[in-house]
């Protein structure tokens, strides 16, 4: 069980790092430009996601989780400096916990109490990266450029 954990969570760093390095390849003013899709713009969807983040890892850690705001990315390597760094800290902690099924009890920005286990929450944080990568993808084809395959089997066939 403890593999597939991480394993997922390879996978969202894999996600995140492929969308991050097609972001690289496309004109750098699209990362910053307005939509009218639920978020502004590619750099506000990255921020949420690495915000996000680090309120699931401060509770996996049974920290005081940091405010919930989105980062403000004035760039592409600015988003990705951030999220790789905090992805390798989550990563590596991962590799530190002897039980996923521990329980970890938290409030949520409504001050309502929660519990999940370790590997619920990194299962929430997988499922919640691909979500938003997907509002990347819509971002992208509505300002006239395709996005990139992040698909979970795609994952396992590079392995």
């Amino acid at each position: 069980m403890n593999g597939q954990i991480v394993q997922g969570y390879d996978y969202n760093i894999w996600a995140n790092e492929r969308v991050i390095q097609h972001l690289r390849t496309l004109p750098e003013e699209l990362f910053l430009t307005e939509v009218n899709l639920g978020f502004k713009s590619m750099a506000e969807v990255l921020g949420h996601l690495a915000s996000a983040d680090e309120v699931w890892f401060a509770r996996i850690k049974e920290e005081e989780p940091p405010s919930l705001a989105a980062k403000s990315f004035s760039s592409i390597e600015q988003a990705s400096n951030h999220i790789t760094g905090l992805q390798s800290r989550i990563r590596q902690h991962l590799t530190s916990i002897s039980d996923f099924e521990k329980r970890v009890i938290y409030r949520n920005t409504m001050g309502q109490e929660f519990q999940n286990s370790i590997s619920e929450i990194i299962q929430h944080v997988v499922n919640h990266g691909t979500y938003h990568r997907g509002n990347i993808t819509t971002i992208l084809r509505y300002l006239g450029h395709s996005g990139i395959m992040t698909d979970y089997i795609a994952f396992l066939r590079g392995k």
